[in-house]
């Protein structure tokens, strides 16, 4: 069990596990900071824990003591792949491990095969909603556990994998609260703004950019903060020009340590909801930052009025006016952000987590062994 403050007690479950996490390029720009609390989790209770990660990532947040961390692949040709598997499978066999852990969408298949080739269960965690048709179907069927992180997620394996009811259960992201709110922590100065998201879509920021235009207009003294990249970032570039807004807007590459940046504004704007679970918004509501955006079905962190202001992200006149208001009855909006700090208190604790993923793994070494539900249709 773990500690109020993240710390473990020691735990009975993990006591003999020795995990081995498959982690691609998504899971790790997406979870770079939930992986960490993970394996942090582990070495607290004294496991020993691989990643096996690309080489080309540069993953200081993956540096833990009595982590060992394996690239995969070894040669990068796609004519070597079978020569991959070969020495990655040596590596394990040196390290034995107890469990194999991947992420949905990323290695589903490596880890059905490294499961069968060491003889050891793999579980798999869903940060996205997996359909009936995807080609790794057969693959999911064969993990000893599914994990999701919300109950909209949740519902989503257990219909997209009949037969599995008894090996799904709920996981939630862990997220540490800080003791103090971001959020306007200073009454009197200019509101600073921040968006994560992909820059894929130049349409889907033409709202808030007309928004924002009318704000400043009107007077208010802010600052907006687009981080992400993608192909349609000059096109979004140019639409900032064309508004005057370039004082005002800022494009950023996605930065670490993503706390430290979150820690320097006031509002997370969630522009769309894309399917995948939002750690990058949970750590802003852990940081302290009121929450404005558009429906949150996948990640369930948001309730309007409660946890966030929510709006039409394809109505420039919703986005104006919510934003205008949180700009406007500032100690209402950092009531907001104290809101959903008590949320993530209560359902997104560190601790519980890693207790999760510890008895995920306890139940996948008692499965294993038996031979799992067939694929339907």
């Amino acid at each position: 069990m773990m500690a109020e403050n993240g710390v473990s007690k020691g735990s009975d479950a993990g006591s003999s596990v020795r995990p081995v996490l498959l982690v691609d390029r998504g899971v790790y720009d997406n979870y770079a900071a939930y992986l960490r609390r993970v394996l942090i989790g582990l070495v607290d209770v004294g496991d020993a824990a691989a990643v096996v990660c690309p080489g080309d990532i540069e993953s200081p947040l993956l540096d833990c003591p009595m982590v060992e961390k394996i690239e995969y692949p070894a040669l990068r040709l796609g004519i070597f792949s079978a020569t991959n598997r070969r020495i990655l499978l040596l590596r394990l066999q040196r390290f034995k491990p107890t469990v194999i852990h991947a992420f949905w969408p990323g290695q589903v298949e490596l880890a059905a095969f490294l499961s069968e080739a060491l003889d050891v269960p793999f579980i798999l965690t869903f940060h996205a909603r997996p359909k009936r048709s995807d080609r790794c179907r057969k693959a999911m069927y064969r993990a000893a556990r599914l994990l999701a992180p919300s109950d909209v997620l949740l519902k989503h394996v257990t219909a997209a994998l009949p037969g599995l009811e008894d090996r799904i259960q709920l996981a939630p992201i862990g997220c540490f609260v800080e003791d103090s709110c971001a959020c306007f922590r200073q009454m009197d100065r200019p509101a600073s703004l921040i968006a994560i998201h992909p820059l894929d879509e130049a349409p889907l920021f033409e709202p808030l950019l007309g928004a924002v235009r009318h704000l400043l207009l009107d007077g208010f003294d802010l600052m907006l903060v687009l981080m992400g990249s993608g192909r349609a970032e000059p096109a979004i570039r140019r639409q900032i020009r064309s508004l005057g807004l370039t004082p005002a807007v800022t494009i950023v590459p996605l930065m670490r340590p993503l706390r430290t940046v979150l820690a320097g504004a006031d509002v997370f704007l969630h522009l769309k909801d894309r399917g995948l679970f939002n750690a990058q918004m949970l750590e802003a509501m852990g940081v302290g930052l009121a929450i404005a955006g558009a429906e949150d079905p996948t990640s369930g962190l948001l309730k309007d009025g409660q946890t966030a202001v929510l709006w039409d992200g394809k109505d420039e006149q919703s986005i104006y006016g919510c934003l205008k208001r949180m700009l406007s009855q500032r100690e209402s909006t950092r009531q907001l952000a104290l809101n959903a700090q008590a949320f993530l208190r209560q359902q997104c604790g560190v601790s519980n987590m890693v207790d999760c993923i510890l008895d995920a793994y306890a139940a996948a070494k008692q499965t294993a062994g038996r031979r799992p539900p067939q694929a339907v249709g």
